[in-house]
């Protein structure tokens, strides 16, 4: 008999988006670490129920499915449906602005000397 847990059939993308989930009449801050069409690894303050209904909430998305595992701080949840690869991204009210320090773009870094 073989034992093995099948590897995962899509390709999941590390993010760090603050969401909130919606479970057993509660609402919970999550952070979602990494997700895929078919689910999400997140950050929680405390145990979930599994295989209890779920509403993951990130920016305008809204992605009911259920809660699959949770232990030490992370759960994982399964979508009820595919979503699309950009669903959690792309609804951000606030789109993620990142820079750089001037010196660090134009190639100086601090502490160093010139030669």
């Amino acid at each position: 008999m073989d034992m093995t847990v099948p590897k995962r059939q899509t390709k999941r993308s590390p993010t760090f988006l603050r969401g909130f989930l919606e479970c057993d009449d509660q609402t919970l801050d999550v952070r979602v670490r990494d997700v895929s069409v078919n689910g999400a690894l997140l950050d929680v303050s405390q145990e979930l129920p599994v295989f209890v209904p779920m509403t993951l909430v990130c920016g305008l998305s809204r992605i009911n499915g259920i809660v699959v595992w949770c232990e030490n701080g992370r759960a994982g949840v399964e979508f009820a449906e595919p979503i699309s690869g950009r669903t959690l991204t792309d609804s951000l009210e606030n789109k993620l602005r990142v820079s750089a320090p001037k010196q660090y773009r134009d190639g100086e870094i601090a502490g160093e000397s010139e030669q």
